[in-house]
């Protein structure tokens, strides 16, 4: 079985929590699937950074429930920075540039829960946060 990368799990992730919590938005459930595609085909993020500008984006949706909010947004930061940085440093892989981008979203001081976001990143990293993000309810309360 082919491990899939972090970037590719991190777009699954949302449009998972997006299927779950927001079907209604399908244009945006879609949009994140072509995100996948574009990357697992192509390493493309043009399409995927597209999404946060303007009103409308990606940025103005409503919330998620419950903890799903809180990795929602701290998926779309690791996301779009790693989306920024691609292609712009030269000499780095797509997995040491993700590694890099979840270390620095788990320390920003708009996500406040530290032992959450280790534990987000430790999941992201294992390919297994989906599988455990209902669990980790427990690291917000």
């Amino acid at each position: 079985m082919k491990q899939t990368d972090i970037y590719t799990q991190a777009l699954i992730c949302l449009r998972s929590i997006l299927q779950a919590d927001h079907p209604e938005f399908k244009n945006w459930i879609d949009w994140l699937e072509r995100d996948i595609q574009d990357w697992t085909q192509r390493r493309e993020v043009a399409h995927h950074l597209r999404a946060y500008g303007g009103m409308g984006s990606f940025n103005d949706l409503p919330s998620m429930c419950g903890n799903h909010d809180y990795i929602f947004d701290f998926l779309k930061s690791v996301c779009y920075a790693f989306g920024h940085l691609y292609g712009k440093r030269e000499g780095i892989s797509p997995e040491v540039l993700m590694k890099e981008c979840l270390h620095d979203v788990e320390q920003e001081a708009y996500y406040p829960h530290k032992a959450l976001n280790r534990a987000i990143v430790q999941h992201l990293m294992q390919g297994d946060l989906q599988e455990n993000w209902d669990r980790l309810q427990e690291d917000l309360l």
